[in-house]
């Protein structure tokens, strides 16, 4: 833009800025509430984190080691029932929701503030908090004071049939898992003639490109109403649609979601060829929001690939961010084919005159992953969708896959056509995404454009700003996703030619460097420079972590772990949307092999948790009992997971018995109540003998199993 051009267009640029500002006011005044309730998360994830980070410094070994972890928690469930009676009030406009929120948000910054104390002080008395009432009503997940608490361990789906069948068996194990509640948060809506224009739009994209989802939505709404939740195809529709129309602005700045749209934080890496050990892919991706309730989803569809995903919430919603059609990561096919990541929202890059109708990103995913055998017919396939909803963070087609032979990130599909591959970026069969657009020549995105000045590309980290700036949303997103994938790019460079599945679940361990000092003092600081110590991937904004290495067959692998991989792991800023407590962290994962049917998922399972079992057993008999604080604890944990391990084995004995249409549901309460097992088990193993969290920690760990020394970034 000439400088004649840009005077030329400042007082229109002025007026539009008013204008948003007017809107975001009107916003702000209608939602006064929701918005102090955003305001008070603040002051308690702080309290929470920085007592974590200091509950991070302990071990089972240490005495109050575990009494401060169960305090921790039960201020994690006063913040848990804040948000939940926020989010019912915000509904329903209830006073009494709002008085209940409040003062729970109070309570859990008291216990949050009062843990950091006698953290750092070095007191070992008991707080005297009166703990919350936690109980099962019937189903799978625990109960605190009536409000439902994220599983602590992600629970598991397995689906198999026609589409019609298989969403019928979504929704029946959704109800299993959770209660009736998760549904019916979503039943009965009513739209107006204006929301059901839109609706039928998106209907017809996916009548078009992903027919089978429709089937699916029908399934899912009959499988609802027999599990007594009356939910009708529309209300199933919208959870993959939404009910608006395509964005017209950037973030949905100036439409209708205005002030609603905050960007998804993610990452994800992908190995294969010389990068790894045996030029098989392996991959990993974390979410980065707060934990919410969710599922793994094995589906065995009657037409195409079998295949596992991960969507963020089980109904599509995740907290502060709202409803976003399912989105998730990450997932594989029985092909080889991987879906690693969204591949850097916020991108925005193609010109706003192709913005429209198209396909939601999930629905083009589960299209992809039950459809395309590699990774270049998947890029083919993303190409040849509409451009759709560009404006919307997760609202349009365009992610990061790979396989054993190639892999590739779609930063752009028209005008400019930007496809980064390995090499781009100085990468040797490796690619890495956060939060950013890396492609050299994503400069042409219009917003950028607009203040060109203000950006610089760097060779691994791609584009950032010139000068950090709080206030500016695609400044603070970019110039924190330049330097996770700066962190990226080193560690997989790191690790050429060794890096394996082991491997990836150390990058997301591996924590950054926080500055030293005092918090305010640094948080200050940050607020003006950007500069918070040393950045990493793995860090405690990570809500969920995903690991996979697929098959072309059926020995896939593939790993998850709620919350962050190492407790106490550092946030990348002081800012609150950079780390998310977990209710209940484990730092473990459970692991799943895409095998070729139901029942060989659940035996795999079954076989893991004996092995983890075992393996748990062995180590903690090293201990000596009542010599050691760590012993009964983890005696507690391995008493669980050997009682998952039984209850698992009665649903797979039943199973066996069951050749009905049940089987299936019978199936995959086995294949939940085994992979509760082997996180319980791998929590005891984990605490005696913690797992590599950095290069030289596994290193250590394959030089001590295999007499020999490996290579770590040229050094022995």
């Amino acid at each position: 833009m000439s400088k004649e051009n840009s005077k030329q267009g400042y007082p229109f640029r002025l007026l539009d800025t008013f204008g948003r500002i007017w809107r975001l006011f009107k916003v702000a005044l209608k939602e006064w509430r929701s918005l102090r309730a955003y305001q008070s998360l603040a002051p308690v994830k702080t309290a929470l984190l920085r007592a974590n980070l200091e509950i991070g410094k302990l071990s089972y070994h240490h005495p109050v080691y575990v009494r401060r972890v169960e305090e921790f928690n039960q201020a994690m469930i006063h913040l848990t029932k804040a948000r939940w009676y926020a989010t019912e009030a915000s509904e329903t406009h209830s006073k009494e929701d709002w008085a209940k929120a409040f003062n729970n948000f109070k309570q859990a910054k008291e216990m949050g503030e009062e843990l950091l104390s006698r953290l750092t002080s070095g007191d070992s008395e008991s707080s005297g908090h009166e703990s919350s009432v936690l109980i099962r009503e019937g189903n799978e997940i625990t109960f605190a004071d009536g409000v439902p608490l994220v599983p602590e361990i992600c629970p598991v789906v397995i689906l198999k049939g026609s589409d019609f069948e298989m969403g019928y068996q979504y929704a029946r194990q959704l109800v299993d898992i959770f209660g009736p509640w998760i549904l019916a948060k979503k039943a009965n809506r009513k739209f107006t003639d204006e929301q059901l224009g839109y609706i039928m739009e998106w209907e017809k994209m996916i009548a078009k490109y992903a027919p089978e989802i429709l089937s699916i939505c029908d399934g899912w709404s009959a499988g609802a109403t027999d599990a007594g939740v009356p939910m009708s195809y529309l209300d199933v529709l919208a959870l993959w649609t939404g009910d608006l129309p395509p964005e017209v602005d950037y973030f949905g700045s100036g439409g209708p979601r205005m002030g609603k749209v905050p960007p998804l934080a993610c990452s994800g890496v992908a190995a294969w060829g010389d990068a790894t050990v045996d030029g098989k892919l392996v991959a990993g991706a974390s979410g980065d929001f707060d934990a919410t309730y969710t599922v793994t989803i094995v589906a065995f569809p009657e037409t195409g690939n079998n295949f596992i995903f991960t969507p963020f919430g089980a109904t599509g919603d995740v907290p502060l961010i709202g409803g976003v059609h399912l989105f998730g990561h990450p997932g594989m096919n029985n092909r080889g084919l991987a879906y690693v990541h969204h591949g850097g929202t916020p991108k925005m890059i193609e010109p706003q005159k192709y913005w429209g109708y198209g396909l939601r990103r999930t629905t083009s995913i589960l299209h992809i992953l039950r459809f395309a055998s590699s990774a270049k017919e998947a890029r083919e396939m993303e190409l040849s969708y509409p451009i759709g909803d560009v404006g919307l963070d997760s609202g349009t087609v365009g992610g990061f896959y790979a396989d054993s032979t190639y892999g590739y990130v779609l930063e752009s599909r028209k005008d400019p056509v930007l496809i980064r591959e390995a090499g781009l970026m100085g990468e040797t069969d490796f690619l890495y995404s956060a939060n950013s657009a890396l492609h050299p020549e994503a400069k042409q995105a219009k917003w950028m454009q607009e203040r060109a000045k203000n950006w610089r590309w760097h060779k691994n980290g791609g584009w950032y700003p010139d000068k950090f700036s709080f206030f500016n949303r695609y400044n603070m997103i970019y110039y924190g996703s330049n330097l996770r994938s700066r962190y990226f790019f080193d560690i997989l460079n790191q690790g050429l030619h060794r890096i394996d599945f082991e491997y990836i679940k150390m990058i997301y361990r591996k924590s950054g460097v926080m500055p030293s000092g005092a918090w305010k003092k640094n948080a200050s600081a940050w607020r003006k420079t950007g500069k918070w110590g040393e950045i990493s991937g793995a860090n405690a904004s990570n809500g969920t972590i995903g690991i996979m290495k697929p098959d072309n067959g059926d020995q896939g692998r593939y790993a998850f772990c709620v919350g962050p991989g190492t407790r106490g792991i550092g946030p990348t800023s002081p800012y609150f949307a950079s780390f998310n407590p977990v209710y209940g962290e484990t730092n473990t994962f459970w692991e799943l092999r895409l095998a070729s049917s139901p029942e060989e998922v659940t035996d795999h399972s079954w076989k893991k948790a004996a092995e983890d079992i075992q393996e748990a057993s062995e180590k903690l008999g090293e201990l000596v009992a009542n010599e050691d604080a760590a012993y009964q604890p983890l005696k507690d944990l391995l008493n669980r997971a050997e009682r998952e391990f039984k209850t698992g084995e009665q649903f797979r004995d039943s199973a066996a018995k069951n050749t009905g249409e049940d089987a299936i549901y019978v199936l995959a309460r086995a294949t939940r109540a085994f992979t509760r097992a082997q996180v319980r088990a791998r929590q005891v193993s984990n605490a005696l003998f913690p797992p590599p969290r950095t290069p030289e920690d596994l290193k250590e760990i394959v030089a001590a199993m295999t007499g020999q020394d490996i290579m770590i970034d040229g050094t022995m």
